[in-house]
């Protein structure tokens, strides 16, 4: 009889090694995963706010634009920026500053503002933004929409595209390079309709537009403008920076896979949530195998972040875009309780 006990004894012993043994080999696969899609999560986090940033970017230039702050707009470029305007390319952040002063501002340098009675409003809208690979650089392409006018004189409507590139110095997003494309201008009163001769006899040739006269500049631009179509009247298409999104998956991404991340900086946020998981999973684990019960940890009852199994949760969904609502793997979320419920 007690022969039959200590058998029966270390059977319960040697089970519970081998419990134990695949619980660890469990344990181990659970927490690459666990770090992979956080690592993943991690990455998507930092290249959404990039773009948001970028975004806030050309938008307040924009607005500086709008009221002939130069100064602002300049801090907006790098020191190694080139500016291909209309009037010319100008080349590094101290040319790119004279141009906006003298040039756009016709005053001198430290003139700030467009004086009394003129409109100058510069709408960048329609941003299509992607990050390119490592999140150091990206490429943005807005459209223009500009009113130009001075009290009691003429008026101009006038829209155009910018080509750019981006890069981020010391954490700050700026402009390394930008290219404008033109698409109209033409008079507020007449607005783009025929001229009055060719309205009158629609049946002549169309008249050849004459060449642009280029204005002289109290800063001449570094080098001259020199593109295959100079835009309104001719028929341009400014080329775009990104394939076909409707083509594929990879064109429709705003940024690359983030398999190769950086990891996050010791004492980041990231780099929190990501230890913060580590450890309530192999707490989870652990108590789990004590009791001789395998299961899979849920990162989530204490941090509320991530499950292992969908990777996406309702705070990832809530606060960051990254996640995108409703694209989840799982239709399930997570409650404050750790507990699975629908939808």
């Amino acid at each position: 009889m007690r022969l039959g006990f200590a058998t029966g004894i270390l059977a319960a012993v040697i089970a519970a090694v081998s419990a134990t043994s695949a619980t660890s080999a469990a344990d181990a696969s659970a927490d690459s995963e666990l770090r992979a899609r956080l690592t993943r999560l991690q990455a998507d986090v930092t290249a959404g706010e990039d773009i948001r940033a970028i975004k806030k970017l050309q938008r307040a230039y924009g607005y500086y634009v709008d009221k002939g702050l130069w100064e602002d707009i300049a801090a907006l470029f790098t020191d190694d920026a080139v500016a291909n305007y209309p009037a010319g390319v100008f080349i590094g952040g101290p040319s790119i500053r004279e141009h906006l002063y003298m040039n756009v501002g016709g005053g001198k340098l430290g003139d700030l503002g467009l004086g009394d009675g003129r409109l100058y409003n510069h709408m960048n809208i329609q941003p299509v933004v992607h990050l390119d690979p490592g999140g150091q650089s990206a490429k943005g392409r807005w459209r223009a929409l500009a009113m130009f006018g001075n009290f009691g004189g003429g008026a101009v409507w006038a829209e155009g595209v910018y080509e750019l590139t981006y890069v981020k110095q010391n954490g700050i997003w700026k402009i390394k390079t930008l290219d404008y494309y033109s698409g109209f201008g033409a008079p507020y009163q007449t607005g783009w309709v025929a001229p009055p001769a060719a309205a009158a006899n629609p049946g002549a040739a169309p008249e050849t537009p004459r060449p642009v006269s280029r204005r002289k500049l109290a800063h001449p631009p570094d080098r001259e403008r020199n593109l295959d179509c100079d835009g309104f009247p001719k028929a341009c298409i400014a080329p775009f920076h990104y394939a076909n999104p409707g083509k594929s998956v990879a064109a429709a991404a705003a940024w690359t896979s983030a398999a190769d991340a950086p990891p996050a900086p010791s004492g980041s946020r990231s780099w929190r949530i990501a230890r913060s998981c580590s450890r309530t999973a192999r707490s989870s684990r652990t108590s789990s195998a004590s009791m001789g019960i395998t299961s899979i940890a849920r990162c989530g009852i204490r941090s509320r972040i991530c499950s292992p199994r969908t990777a996406r949760s309702r705070w990832g969904s809530a606060v960051f875009t990254s996640a995108r609502p409703g694209y989840a793997s799982s239709s399930a979320h997570w409650d404050r309780r750790g507990s699975r419920r629908a939808g």
